[in-house]
């Protein structure tokens, strides 16, 4: 009878391992199907963080890639901005030796004519070096006056042209496209005042 009560326990106690090992399977199997869901829902997070830091460095680039099309064509555009504004004295220097010259050059020797004669070629050539290179002379005479291209000197009073004209161009401005590079410095007409 112990031996039939000892097995009635051990079946008994069988029964219930078997049954504690199903609802801790049932368990694992929930908590596995939670655990999923959780691990579904961090992978779609993770993905949309991903997509949208992908989006945000593909954004960058892109504006990396055009700041540096704009920064090269600045630099080719203006790169010798400061070389064309040393430049400037040298043109001044040449046209007032041609300007000195005299205009009737037969009374003069073959050597003095040659040599005036290469002074306005050197002109003529850088000219065009800087016509090449869209340096513009800027000679506003007769303009109104624009402080942004201008700069005035002084003004005279007169009624022969309205007020705010420019009358004398002591110095042209120069202009690299659209940058100035040095003022016209200029005379400007101003209303002439009556004095009793």
């Amino acid at each position: 009878m112990t031996k039939n009560k000892t097995k009635k326990q051990a079946s008994s106690d069988s029964e219930k391992n078997d049954n504690n090992n199903i609802e801790e399977n049932e368990n694992e199997e929930v908590v596995s199907e939670n655990n999923d869901l959780n691990s579904d829902e961090e992978l779609k997070k993770e993905l949309e963080q991903a997509i949208e830091d992908k989006k945000r460095a593909l954004a960058e680039a892109e504006n990396t890639r055009r700041r540096g099309i704009k920064d090269l064509e600045q630099s080719r555009k203006y790169g010798h901005l400061s070389f064309a504004r040393e430049m400037l004295s040298v043109v001044d220097s040449l046209e007032s030796a041609v300007n000195s010259s005299p205009q009737n050059k037969d009374e003069l020797t073959d050597e003095i004519k040659n040599f005036i004669v290469g002074v306005e070629m050197t002109l003529e050539q850088l000219k065009q070096v800087f016509n090449n290179h869209n340096i513009s002379k800027i000679d506003p005479q007769g303009d109104k006056f624009d402080y942004n291209v201008h700069q005035a000197m002084f003004e005279k009073e007169t009624d022969e042209v309205e007020p705010g004209l420019i009358i004398e161009v002591m110095q042209p401005g120069w202009s690299l496209h659209d940058r100035l590079l040095r003022p016209a410095m200029v005379g400007v007409s101003k209303k002439k005042t009556n004095k009793d």
